[in-house]
């Protein structure tokens, strides 16, 4: 068995982190070195990459530094593609950083990014966007064995971060995930929260679904208003539609208000993000909640951060406190999108463990040099990045924003991966945006792909 695939079992190990193997830091190298050998051959842009950094093979963990990619790569298709309709560029420049061929996904009458998305699924790349709050979205590709493993793993930690319980369908459940969208977490939410809910008691804020096009259609009509594409009518009726969609989200929201209240003397399980737990708190206070006027037993599980939320320094600790929470009864996690699996918390802990696919990377600030991976390290402080050996539609070496101080060789509880203590955004703790010089290189290589075919009519 390859080192690839013995880590790959694990991801359907029901507890991963405490079943990692005794060698494990000497399997993910040899994993690193197969990954790397195979995907060279399939992703240009990496194999581009590796000549010009003088990577050959990995020979130590320091070699998939400079080959990591920006979650911003994922991001460098021109916008003109998606104003115009160009959906075979659009499969072209998603291939430039798949490991698997996108020319059969079908184009045909596709009008607009959610449906090239859907048609990608259809043709088993199962592609999924980030937020798009700066206007433009990630698209990252995922194939159906990456999908499959990356919610099993999803699932295991999820369960593993508050092992007192278990899902027995006894809960009045509360989640803000809708059905379906481009979000990678869905798929985990239509699998986790109805394990919890009793008969009659899955209750999600929308049944609206999560679009790309939502995101990223006010950017995309203040492009077209500058260069004279739209009128100023077009961009009216769209602002009556968003705000008549608002005024619906809000009065959905007050109706999913009103049964969280019926509810409150019964166990409860609230899945959402931070953001929207701390509306939710305000919303109810409004109401004459008090702190802790809900049933004893309630769980509840966090992600995301606050971005665009106004909301106090201590915020979380009002959350739990006005559901009466204990540390316990919430399952938390530290992951991103890019990321396969979730790290784990570590009860009674504040920290998460590193799932055993999951190399961390721990880098200086300009994300340009190897801090510290073995045992003999202890605890390192630096920027989060790392290398996803699951990952099978992409290349698993991302980079993030994220600071972090992650300890090798804890045995924390049993915990036999490195495990996560701290965690903030670098753009949150300094002025200005956080640039990486990775960024830039990875994207010119991406332009150049995408340039070097011979334009194909949409």
């Amino acid at each position: 068995m390859s080192a690839v695939d013995e880590l790959i079992a694990l991801a359907r190990s029901p507890d991963p982190f405490r079943n990692a193997p005794d060698n494990l830091a000497e399997l993910q190298l040899e994993a690193a070195r197969e990954r790397f050998a195979e995907r060279r051959q399939q992703i240009r842009v990496l194999d581009k990459r590796a000549k010009e950094a003088g990577v050959d093979s990995i020979d130590s963990l320091a070699d998939l530094v400079p080959l990591l990619f920006a979650h911003t790569n994922y991001k460098s298709y021109p916008e003109a593609f998606v104003d115009n309709g160009q959906w075979k560029h659009m499969n072209i420049w998603l291939g430039t950083l798949s490991s698997h061929a996108t020319d059969n996904i079908d184009v045909a009458d596709v009008r607009d990014i959610d449906e090239w998305l859907d048609r990608a699924r259809a043709a088993g790349h199962h592609v999924f966007a980030s937020s798009g709050t700066s206007g433009k979205s990630s698209f990252l590709n995922q194939s159906t064995q990456d999908r499959d493993l990356s919610l099993a793993a999803c699932l295991a930690a999820a369960d593993l971060s508050t092992p007192a319980y278990v899902p027995d369908h006894s809960r009045s459940v509360f989640t803000m995930m809708p059905p379906r969208g481009t979000h990678k977490m869905i798929d985990f939410c239509n699998v986790h929260f109805p394990r919890w809910a009793a008969p009659g008691e899955f209750h999600r804020l929308s049944d609206y679904p999560m679009r790309a096009f939502d995101a990223m259609r006010p950017a995309q009509l203040r492009r077209l208003l500058a260069a004279g594409r739209v009128g100023p009518g077009e961009v009216a009726a769209y602002e009556a539609e968003v705000e008549a969609r608002q005024q619906a989200r809000a009065g959905e929201f007050d109706a999913w208000m009103d049964l969280l209240v019926s509810r409150r003397d019964r166990p409860l399980y609230i899945g959402v993000m931070y953001g929207v737990a701390w509306q939710i708190v305000h919303a109810l206070r409004a109401r004459g909640i008090k702190d802790g006027d809900f049933h004893p037993d309630t769980l509840m599980s966090f992600g995301g951060g606050t971005k665009g939320a106004a909301v106090p320094a201590d915020y979380k600790q009002q959350i739990m406190g006005f559901f009466g929470v204990t540390p316990d009864r919430i399952t938390s996690s530290y992951a991103m999108v890019e990321m396969s699996g979730f790290c784990a918390k570590i009860q009674p802990t504040e920290s998460y463990a590193v799932p055993p696919w999951i190399i961390p990377l721990i880098l200086d600030k300009p994300g340009e040099t190897l801090l510290g991976t073995t045992k003999d390290a202890g605890r390192v402080e630096g920027r989060m990045a790392f290398f996803d050996i699951l990952a099978d539609g992409r290349w698993g070496g991302i980079i993030s924003g994220d600071k972090v101080q992650v300890e090798f060789g804890s045995g924390l509880e049993g915990v036999k991966t490195p495990v996560v203590h701290a965690i903030a955004r670098y753009a949150d703790l300094e002025e200005g945006e956080d640039k990486l010089s990775c960024a830039g290189s990875i994207d010119s290589y991406v332009r150049g792909s995408i340039t070097a075919p011979q334009p194909v009519a949409a």
